[in-house]
């Protein structure tokens, strides 16, 4: 399978602890850019697909609201995993979705969701960002 530019910025999610599947995702198509995980039964583009369904939904609510801000994070709790959601925007005009599934029974939802931050501060102050060169000129 290629390895996408994008793998490398993952190989740090992969670290937290509970880890199942993490990929990057272009929040306006919901395309996957990038990903890493553990189980290959999980369905990826499924996955994909909803974080940028919730993602949609929670902006449209909050515009709906009249809430101040935007996404940051949505943390999704199921009974035997958990799901998280971070927006993160590398670039004006690009929005991207990092997706991160925990086995719940191995996982510390705060310190992932915290690493998740530190992640996204980590990705933003790299003066390369990490990112392909088509994406560094949009």
């Amino acid at each position: 399978m290629p390895v996408s530019p994008f793998d490398s910025l993952l190989a740090e999610v992969r670290q937290i602890d509970g880890f199942v599947l993490g990929c990057l995702i272009d929040a306006s198509t919901g395309m996957v850019l990038g990903s890493v995980q553990e189980q290959e039964e999980a369905r990826l583009p499924v996955a994909a697909a909803g974080a940028a369904d919730v993602a949609r939904v929670i902006s449209l609510m909050t515009g709906e609201l009249a809430a101040n801000g935007g996404l940051e994070d949505a943390i999704i709790t199921l009974t035997g995993h958990y799901h998280l959601i971070r927006q993160f925007s590398p670039a004006p005009r690009l929005r991207f979705l990092l997706l991160v599934v925990l086995d719940r029974s191995r996982a510390n939802l705060a310190m992932a969701h915290r690493e998740l931050r530190d992640f996204d501060m980590s990705f933003a102050g790299r003066a390369d960002s990490g990112l392909p060169r088509h994406y560094q000129s949009v």
